[in-house]
């Protein structure tokens, strides 16, 4: 069993590793695209970022995959139930592998989905699945990309129309007023996709009025703050458009990290699920009815974080250039859309309980800053080859991960 735990976790390291190598793209591509962040800086902030994430907020997630996925009294042998969960690792990483090095954005919580329904297939037939998860999952598809496409469209027309239409001398003037608007707005909502999972936001859903009461508090300070951090930013500048991309540029790369948490918060868990499932299996013996009573230990966290910072600072170039500078050219204004549209998109989703991709938000975000000039703004070829990818996503992993158990049970003495 020591010999399974061991090999369990190089399987999530391995995950990791790709998960971050791709999932960085959806924090700090924008940022790198449009100059904000030099590339070598937003790989080491995101490396650290992702880490933190993953080892102070990456628990609840974890145990909703454990359990939300899959039925475990459908599963009739621990040993074959291990198994399947290392062939759900080596699956997972392989594919995301795979889109990494083509520079494709993929969903590293859709490939871990894909490869859990392949094994709770195999090993528990059709009822293993919780299809109706599922269903929910592939409206969050649908729905994630073009909400965020038509934020990121709406944000940048209304900086366009608030900011930049009117007398030019006054340009300085209305982005002192506006852009602490919309940081505070950005801040406000990555805060509540981040502490959403954890003990003190289920304590403010308990009391509702509570929660917007200290919402309503944090905004008018934000609001204060960026007003006078905008000033100081805009006030060595005349009044004219460079000074004002200026002041977008600095926020910017405060947002990029923001959202870097949340990623590493929420997205770990995609790494560290099957290894916390071979954890408890083997500690217990046996299989349980539910993993939800259980705490996750803070190693595995570690682990997962270590993995994500691993790969974001060797292969995260990849997919940043892709998405950064592949599907359409960002201004500091435009890059500020996309964080803005990326972290709306994820917290507005999660008021509605629906699960959603960062990865597809992201990808988004930016499609919608790139038809402010029309659909010739796009790069429709690649956009065609993300879509398709997006796709078989599932389905290529759940196939993956059947062929990786077969090879699996021929090797290790586990069934």
């Amino acid at each position: 069993m020591m010999f399974i735990l061991i090999l369990a976790a190089i399987g999530a390291i391995f995950v990791a590793f790709n998960n971050g190598a791709n999932d960085v793209a959806n924090a700090f591509a924008s940022a790198v695209g449009s100059k904000a962040l030099k590339i070598r800086h937003a790989l080491l902030i995101a490396a650290i970022l992702n880490f933190l994430g993953a080892v102070v907020l990456g628990s609840n997630v974890s145990k909703t995959l454990i359990d939300g996925v899959v039925n475990i009294s459908c599963f009739h042998d621990k040993n074959a139930y291990i198994a399947g969960m290392l062939a759900c690792m080596v699956a997972t990483g392989s594919f995301i592998f795979i889109s990494t090095r083509t520079g494709l954005p993929v969903s590293s919580t859709h490939s871990i989905v894909g490869g859990m329904i392949g094994i709770a297939t195999t090993l528990g037939g059709i009822g293993a699945v919780k299809w109706k998860l599922l269903g929910t999952l592939t409206l969050s598809w649908i729905f994630t990309p073009f909400l965020a496409a038509a934020c990121s469209l709406a944000t940048i027309k209304l900086i366009k129309l608030t900011i930049y239409r009117g007398e030019n001398s006054k340009v300085m003037q209305r982005a002192c007023n506006w852009i602490p608007i919309y940081a505070s707005v950005i801040v406000i909502a990555l805060i509540v996709a981040i502490v959403q999972g954890g003990k003190v936001w289920k304590n403010c859903i308990m009391h509702p009025c509570r929660a917007w009461e200290i919402l309503l508090l944090i905004f008018p300070a934000l609001y204060v703050t960026f007003r006078i951090v905008t000033h100081r930013l805009v006030i060595k500048f005349k009044d004219r458009e460079f000074g004002v991309e200026h002041v977008f540029r600095r926020f910017q790369a405060g947002t990029s990290c923001l959202i870097g948490f949340a990623v590493g918060s929420n997205d770990v868990a995609n790494s560290v699920t099957p290894v916390i499932a071979i954890y408890f299996v083997t500690k217990l013996g046996m299989l349980p009815d539910s993993f939800a009573n259980y705490s996750i230990p803070i190693w595995m966290l570690a682990v997962g974080g270590l993995g994500m910072s691993m790969g974001v600072l060797s292969l995260g170039h990849k997919v940043i250039d892709t998405m950064g500078h592949s599907i359409t050219l960002l201004s500091n204004s435009k890059g500020f859309s996309v964080d803005f549209s990326t972290a709306t998109t994820i917290i507005l989703a999660s008021v509605f309980g629906m699960p959603v991709s960062s990865t597809h938000a992201a990808t988004g975000a930016v499609i919608g800053v790139g038809l402010e000039k029309g659909i010739k703004g796009l790069n429709l070829r690649l956009l065609f080859t993300i879509f398709v990818t997006w796709l078989i996503t599932v389905p290529v992993s759940a196939l993956f991960t059947i062929l990786t158990y077969s090879i699996l049970r021929a090797i290790l003495p586990l069934v």
